[in-house]
């Protein structure tokens, strides 16, 4: 197993957290220069040299090495988002809150391998997610494992209940902006994924319309959503996507993107051969899980994780979040918001330490 530890790219006198050398990205650095944006403060963010991909761990420490008996979470990022995600919005983002909070922390990456992008997303619930439980597990202090996927990540556990591969860890997981519905997408998400299959990059537009809504712009003592030093006059959602595009994204696996198209194409998240209906995972799931929208996410409606939801066994270990100021948060968050917003600390974040310790929200 290949195994590599990832600590803070900063250093605080009295600080007891470990040391990595990371860089902030030139190509951002440059970008907001360009910008007009006055930095004034060292951001932490994540380095450019992470290539972890298909089975291999890569371990975030935060603080005081985790307990033995410590029970590891995998952080899995959507098809087109680096596991880098993950700690982008300060240097330690929803992987350093769960590291401090004292769990064994593993940044994961199905997607960047040689079995996804010949096979999509059958090799990966078939081959990559089996390895990367069993390897968890080894890791931890027990048998049971705790799986966070964001986007299509958040469906790999339903998947692998769907087409069994043997015994499995006991899992309990988290679905961050996870569709479990494959009828009426987005026209947003449909031009989305019809540029990658032609192998071509987003425009900036469609990546804000898509993946950056419901932030909010600084307004008196209420913080703009980009985190702290890029909090500027700038909009938000201009500041996160050029950061993002540069630092964070890069190009979904074709054979993934011609899987999802299939799918909302027939209305059902089928294999290739047609035989295996995954979302019928769903019924055969009863392990815990807490699915969680975003009030604006146009990848991800509520209506369509709100779908998967009900169709849970009813054992009342499955519960539903929904990211949104009438549920008492500061934003209406979107896909990417709920994990680079500087409000995600407070409302994401918070929600999700809770539910690991207490089972409930």
């Amino acid at each position: 197993m290949r195994l590599r530890e990832r600590s803070n790219s900063y250093h605080r006198p009295g600080s007891r957290d470990r040391l990595l050398r990371f860089e902030f990205p030139r190509k951002a650095s440059s970008w907001l220069a360009a910008s007009g944006l006055a930095i004034f403060l060292f951001l932490p963010f994540v380095a450019q040299a992470q290539n972890i991909g298909g089975s291999e761990l890569e371990a975030v420490v935060r603080g005081l090495p985790p307990s033995g008996t410590a029970e590891s979470i995998a952080l899995c990022p959507d098809i087109s988002e680096s596991p880098s995600v993950f700690v982008a919005r300060d240097g330690n983002g929803l992987a350093g809150a769960l590291a401090r909070a004292g769990y064994r922390v593993y940044l994961v990456d199905p997607w960047n391998s040689a079995e996804a992008r010949a096979e999509g997303f059958d090799a990966v619930v078939r081959d990559i997610y089996p390895q990367l439980l069993r390897k968890l597990a080894d890791s931890g202090g027990g048998d049971r494992v705790t799986w966070i996927g964001h986007g299509l990540c958040g469906m790999l556990p339903v998947a692998a209940a769907a087409r069994p591969a043997g015994k499995l860890p006991e899992v309990r997981w988290i679905a961050l902006g996870t569709r479990f519905s494959w009828a009426l997408p987005s026209p947003l998400l449909l031009r989305w994924l019809k540029t990658w299959q032609q192998l071509e990059p987003a425009l900036p537009d469609l990546v804000r319309r898509l993946l950056f809504t419901g932030l909010r712009g600084r307004s008196g003592p209420r913080a703009s959503s980009a985190p702290a030093p890029l909090d500027a006059s700038a909009d938000p959602a201009e500041v996160l996507e050029a950061y993002h595009r540069e630092s964070v994204s890069r190009p979904p696996p074709r054979a993934l993107v011609e899987d999802l198209l299939r799918w909302f194409e027939a209305g059902a998240a089928r294999d290739r051969e047609g035989w295996v209906d995954y979302s019928t995972g769903l019924a055969k799931s009863d392990s815990e899980a807490l699915l969680v929208a975003g009030a604006t996410d146009p990848v991800a409606p509520p209506e369509d994780v709100l779908a998967g939801f009900r169709l849970l066994p009813d054992t009342g270990r499955a519960q539903w979040l929904l990211l949104s100021r009438a549920n008492g948060d500061l934003e209406e968050y979107g896909h990417l918001g709920m994990l680079l917003s500087r409000h995600s600390v407070r409302d994401v974040d918070s929600s999700l330490l809770r539910w690991l310790r207490k089972g409930k929200l």
